[in-house]
């Protein structure tokens, strides 16, 4: 994923919201989103080169989502998957602090990322570090945004999705079209930059690199989950969608 917010314990009917974008090269061969034939408690896509998933859920409501940070590329001692992380937690049961405890001693074989994982009831996230130690805490209530810009100088993209989810998030009558609305805009947002012209645009249209997949989770109070999944091609153009709605476990 790219563009990932996370309203937490922010609106009165949906104590977890996750609304996102994965941009991606458009030639990486990657899997719908789908209930897994080898781990069929797990919902989400697959990465068809390494196995791995950007974002998945299960029926007991564990979720996880990982975002690329381009300032720490892949080189000779990081070549594990990052995708892989987001496979092992969410169809796995350890607990989210020991998970982050094996990520943290391992976290050097990877290039950069930012990862969040955890339920409806706790979230943690993992951010990786160019030097020094990486950082890891547990997200208040409210709305985190993470996208690949720096965390102390975000895109943006990033303070606009953090603002229009909080509003979203004050009115009961959420719905996930008025998400996928947000996510799905592709003019320039305001603010300041490092020029990057994916830091102004939520939505991504590229010939070989662009927004592929846009997908919005809500978790009820009600002990329901709602997932859906947006497909785009080159051009932008919608061409496939998941929808999933079950109970929690």
């Amino acid at each position: 994923m790219c563009l990932v917010a996370v309203a937490w314990r922010a609106h009165p009917l949906y104590p977890l919201i996750l609304a996102g974008n994965r941009d991606e090269f458009h030639e990486r061969p990657s899997a719908p989103a789908a209930w897994w034939e080898d781990a069929g408690h797990v919902l989400g896509g697959r990465d068809l080169v390494a196995g791995g998933s950007w974002l998945a859920v299960s029926r007991s409501g564990r979720i996880a989502v990982v975002i690329n940070d381009p300032r720490r590329p892949p080189g000779p001692e990081r070549t594990a998957s990052r995708g892989a992380l987001v496979r092992d937690f969410v169809a796995g049961d350890t607990p989210s602090g020991r998970f982050l405890d094996a990520v943290s001693v391992a976290e050097q074989r990877y290039a950069g990322f930012r990862l969040v994982v955890g339920n409806r009831l706790q979230l943690r996230a993992f951010v990786t570090s160019h030097a020094g130690a990486p950082r890891r805490w547990t997200l208040r209530p409210g709305v985190t945004v993470f996208s690949n810009s720096p965390l102390d100088m975000p895109w943006p993209k990033v303070a606009y999705l953090e603002s229009a989810l909080s509003g979203l998030a004050a009115s009961p009558g959420l719905e996930r079209q008025m998400l996928f609305a947000l996510l799905a805009r592709r003019e320039p947002v305001d603010g300041e930059g490092d020029g990057h012209p994916a830091g102004r645009t939520p939505f991504v249209v590229g010939a070989r690199y662009g927004t592929r997949a846009s997908t919005v989770i809500l978790m009820g109070s009600d002990g329901r989950c709602a997932f859906e999944e947006r497909r785009f091609g080159a051009a932008g153009q919608q061409t496939g969608e998941t929808r999933e709605e079950f109970a929690l476990g």
